[in-house]
């Protein structure tokens, strides 16, 4: 054989290598994978959050809650009860799947809401808890890119149902620890909305192993680009809950 005929075949190999390389690749895991460290994909977690509203550089508003949730056979469930400020103590939300309720000590029985409406600045409700991209979204395609230098998986996202909040998210995640860095947020009419980016400083073991979790995610809103709602999570605690725990009526204990 001719040694230019060799060198033919030994890049044809390589290049065959490559392409089931990438082929193999399961992109579903990976984003199953930036839930788990987000707070989803468990079957109990809990975690202090709180909120600031920060426009033109100052803070104009906070909020503190107390999240649980859980994730129980690919179903988000999460409860949040606000403890600051003191006018809204006893004023909580249960998140069950993509439906979400409210209520508070004035009002006998729970109210429907939006996930996509204003909590405060630019988090939206389902922005506090919900963590399950895997479940409520479809991968159209995938990209290479970085985000801050850090080479990143790019996922373009598809909503499944017109129950979610978002219509399309643009999603990049860290190939070396699967970690979702930054979100685009985009509405029903296509145009971005917001851009959230996520940071992991708290440290938490599951099942013997330790992990950095989530701890701050920054929201710009693509309008007022100077404007930012920060929500930082503390303590985050693996848990065993109780499924009753998530039902409408726990919102009026």
């Amino acid at each position: 054989m001719k040694k230019s005929s060799i060198i033919v075949s030994i890049l044809f190999v390589l290049l065959l290598c490559s392409w089931n390389i990438k082929e193999e690749i399961n992109f579903e895991e990976i984003l199953k994978k930036a839930d788990f460290y987000r707070g989803g994909q468990v079957i109990g977690i809990s975690w202090n959050l709180n909120i600031e509203n920060i426009k033109k550089g100052k803070v104009k508003n906070k909020l503190s809650l107390f999240v649980e949730a859980s994730t129980f056979e690919d179903k988000q469930f999460a409860l949040i009860t606000f403890l600051k400020p003191k006018k809204y103590v006893g004023q909580k939300m249960l998140l069950r799947e993509n439906s979400m309720w409210f209520i508070n000590k004035n009002i006998r029985r729970p109210i429907p809401i939006s996930g996509r409406q204003r909590l405060t600045g630019s988090a939206a409700n389902a922005d506090v808890v919900s963590a399950n991209y895997y479940r409520d979204y479809s991968i159209k395609s995938s990209s290479e890119g970085n985000y801050n230098g850090i080479p990143c998986w790019i996922l373009d996202l598809e909503a499944k149902n017109n129950l979610t909040s978002y219509s399309r998210i643009r999603y990049w995640i860290s190939k070396d620890r699967n970690l979702g860095l930054k979100a685009a947020f985009y509405g029903k009419s296509k145009k971005l909305i917001k851009t959230g980016i996520f940071e992991y400083e708290n440290d938490i073991t599951y099942k013997s192993k330790n992990y950095k979790y989530i701890s701050r995610i920054t929201i710009f809103d693509n309008v007022n680009t100077n404007d930012k709602t920060v929500l930082e999570i503390s303590l985050p605690t693996f848990q065993n809950f109780n499924n009753s725990k998530f039902q409408k009526n726990s919102l009026l204990d």
